[in-house]
């Protein structure tokens, strides 16, 4: 797993190369599953105007009111079969996938692909994460090459933070198989919760939940004795509001920890946040052989 973290930056500067100048669409549906729905969730909080769907919700619930005429589907795979549903339905679509030959990207429907070149993944979805972000956001119009410099000069600095956010948790559950782990964000980082929310359920076998930090504080909070909640706290409106949060429930008995990262500019921050819960996946998996 730590070999595939540590190809990201590589991955990452190989997709932003292959991919420049590439236009994707607004005012349409961005129809995926799992890590594919949620990187374009982020995008929804920079301003941008699309509708970020599940395949699965969409094809059953949705896509029977109103037939889209255009989309972007986005599947890793490329082989997802909820987003292969919806693409016999969507008259004309742009294909964002990680195989060119795949179903996806050969259907009938498909006026383009659009490829990540994230290679291989073996363990969690990480580098194809990244690329599809990355992706995104050249096809909106941003430039996130100095993220991708970051990337590459600052993996020892995101497996740091990782390694304490992985020995936190290990402690916690340790003590406490049933001790309940949140992570929270704020706009486009409310994506990278819901990332790292997926990746450590996956690893630890252990439920972990991902909300915005507005969410968390009605109800949610109520849970926070003997609890972990972990704050992705990134320059923003919200982030006075989540330092007060975090203050809350450590006097209720919550263990906190804040994750933020100076080095990127906040519009930019999704693409390097993932990095150290990845790492701190890998950090656990390690520990408790679990993968």
């Amino acid at each position: 797993m730590k070999n595939e973290i540590y190809e990201i930056p590589y991955r990452a500067e190989l997709c932003y190369q292959k991919n420049k100048g590439i236009i994707l669409p607004e005012d349409v549906p961005y129809i995926g599953m799992g890590a594919s729905n949620i990187a374009s969730k982020a995008f929804r909080y920079l301003g941008i105007n699309i509708f970020s769907e599940k395949s699965a919700e969409y094809y059953n619930y949705l896509i029977k009111y109103k037939k889209p005429k255009n989309g972007v589907l986005i599947s890793q795979s490329g082989q997802s079969a909820e987003t292969l549903w919806c693409a016999d339905l969507v008259d004309s679509f742009v294909a964002i996938v990680n195989d060119e030959g795949s179903q996806l990207a050969k259907h009938a429907n498909c006026s383009k692909s659009v490829l990540l070149h994230s290679g291989t993944e073996k363990s969690i979805t990480a580098k194809t994460y990244i690329n599809t972000l990355l992706v995104l956001y050249l096809g909106f119009g941003f430039d996130p090459l100095h993220t991708i410099n970051v990337l590459k000069k600052q993996m020892i600095h995101f497996e740091e933070i990782g390694t304490e956010i992985g020995d936190l948790i290990r402690s916690s559950i340790r003590w406490r198989k049933k001790c309940a782990i949140y992570i929270l964000g704020n706009g486009p980082n409310i994506a990278t919760a819901n990332m790292a929310a997926l990746v450590l359920s996956k690893v630890i076998k252990v439920p972990v939940l991902s909300m915005s930090v507005s969410h968390y504080e009605h109800g949610f909070q109520e849970t926070a004795k003997d609890s972990l909640v972990i704050a992705i706290n990134h320059i923003g409106p919200e982030q006075k509001r989540t330092k007060k949060l975090l203050k809350t429930v450590e006097k209720i008995g919550a263990k906190i920890f804040e994750v933020n990262n100076t080095l990127v500019e906040s519009v930019y921050s999704p693409i390097t946040l993932p990095l150290p819960f990845y790492f701190a996946a890998e950090y656990i998996s390690n520990k408790f052989k679990l993968i």
